[in-house]
Formats: C-alpha cells, sequence, structure tokens
C-alpha cells in the first residue's frame, strides 16, 4: 500500500469499516510510514475529537485514542486469523472423523458378514 491509498483509507480504518485484508495492509503502511501516522494521528483526532464533543465528555487524549484503536485492529487481525486456522483445524478433524467413522462402518459390515 502506498501513501496516497492509505491517505483514503484513514477515515474508514477509523470507523472500522476496512475489510481484514485492508486493515492488515494498512496497519503495515502505518507501522512503517510515520508521514501517514501523523496524517492518521490528525484524522483521528478530529474524527474522533468531534465524536466525543457530542457526548459532552471532557476527557479526550487523541494521541492515547488513536494508539488504543491500533492496538485493538492488531488485536482484533489476530482473533481473526486465529479463528480461521481453528476453522481449519475443526473442518480437518471432522473429516478425518467422518473417515474413521466410515472405516469402522467398514469393517464391522465386513466381519459381520464373514
Amino acid at each position: 500500500m502506498d501513501c496516497r491509498e492509505a491517505e483514503r483509507k484513514m477515515s474508514h480504518f477509523i470507523q472500522r469499516e476496512l475489510t481484514e485484508d485492508e486493515t492488515a495492509e494498512f496497519l503495515e503502511h502505518i507501522r512503517c510510514c510515520s508521514a501517514c501516522r501523523r496524517e492518521l494521528e490528525t484524522n483521528f483526532f478530529l474524527l474522533e475529537g468531534l465524536r466525543v464533543l457530542d457526548t459532552d465528555s471532557d476527557d479526550f487524549d487523541g494521541k492515547r485514542a488513536m494508539e488504543r484503536e491500533l492496538r485493538h485492529a492488531f488485536l482484533r487481525l489476530r482473533r481473526a486469523r486465529l479463528r480461521r486456522k481453528l476453522r481449519y483445524v475443526m473442518d480437518a478433524l471432522t473429516g478425518a472423523g467422518v473417515a474413521v467413522a466410515g472405516l469402522l462402518m467398514f469393517r464391522i459390515l465386513y466381519w459381520s458378514v464373514a
């Protein structure tokens, strides 16, 4: 992802509208590009600051809120990848269980005939 694409996706990232793959690419770019990270801080401060103003809250630290959101985004990605791996393992185990059950049924039927 280049800087221009990252800039286009910043508000979508802040509003959690990116897909898992887009989020991963965006986070990788933000981790490597200090200019885009500063731009994200500015956008985050503006968008989240306006949201906090609507709630009449006086407690807003834009930089800390952005860092927290980045950590949460990394955790969401990690969890999604783990769920995908677990789903794959469960599918494989289910398939293996069906195969074993089929073999057992075959042996029972074969032995009962013999």
